[in-house]
C-alpha cells in the first residue's frame, strides 16, 4: 500500500494531468476574449497559420518545416533559420502567398542559430518581463528568438502598447535586436 507521504506526489500528478485540458481551455478562452481582433478574424488567421505550417511540413524543400508561422489580420510573418544558399525561405514565402486570406507576407530569417538554449532562456525572460508589466496583456504578442534577435508578432490597441512591448523586450540581457510586426487596431 502506498503511504500518504509517498502517494501524495503521485496523486497530485494524476489530478494535475487530468486538469491539463481544462487549464488549456481556460488559457485559450482568455486569449480569444482579450484579443482585439474579432473572433472571425482570429479564426481566419489561425486557419491560415495551420494551412501554411502543414504545407511547409509537406514541402519537398529542405528546411521549410522548421520555419515558424504567425498570421495577424491577414499579415503572415515567417520566422526562422534559413542558411545561406537555401531555397527554404523562397519556398515558404511562395507557400504563404498562395494561402487564402493572406494579404501580405513578411520574413525574418537568420542564417544560423548558435545556441537554441540561450534563445529559449531569452524568450522566457522576455515573457516574464511582459507578464510583470501591468500596462500590457502579454498574451496578445507572440515572441520568437533566433540568435538573440527577437521578433514580436501580435495585435494591440495602441502605438503606445507597441512601444512598451518593444522596450520591455529590449531590456532583457542577451537581446541583440528587436523587430516588431505588432499591428494596432
Amino acid at each position: 500500500m502506498i503511504g500518504i507521504k509517498n502517494g501524495f506526489p503521485l496523486m497530485l500528478a494524476v489530478v494535475l494531468a487530468g486538469c491539463a485540458p481544462y487549464a488549456l481551455a481556460v488559457k485559450e478562452t482568455y486569449e480569444v476574449a482579450t484579443d482585439p481582433r474579432s473572433v472571425l478574424t482570429q479564426a481566419t488567421d489561425t486557419q491560415a497559420e495551420v494551412q501554411i505550417k502543414a504545407a511547409l511540413i509537406a514541402s519537398p524543400v529542405r528546411g521549410t518545416s522548421g520555419i515558424d508561422v504567425y498570421c495577424r489580420q491577414g499579415v503572415v510573418v515567417l520566422v526562422g533559420v534559413v542558411p545561406q544558399g537555401s531555397q527554404a525561405g523562397q519556398a515558404a514565402v511562395a507557400i504563404a502567398r498562395q494561402t487564402p486570406g493572406v494579404r501580405r507576407v513578411e520574413t525574418y530569417f537568420v542564417p544560423s542559430r548558435p545556441s537554441w538554449e540561450s534563445d529559449i532562456g531569452i524568450k522566457e525572460q522576455i515573457r516574464a518581463t511582459l507578464i510583470a508589466d501591468p500596462a500590457l496583456v502579454s498574451g496578445r504578442v507572440d515572441i520568437a528568438v533566433f540568435a538573440g534577435h527577437v521578433v514580436l508578432v501580435g495585435v494591440v490597441n495602441s502605438q503606445a502598447s507597441v512601444q512598451r512591448f518593444i522596450s520591455d523586450a529590449q531590456s532583457v540581457p542577451g537581446v541583440v535586436s528587436v523587430t516588431s510586426y505588432i499591428q494596432t487596431m
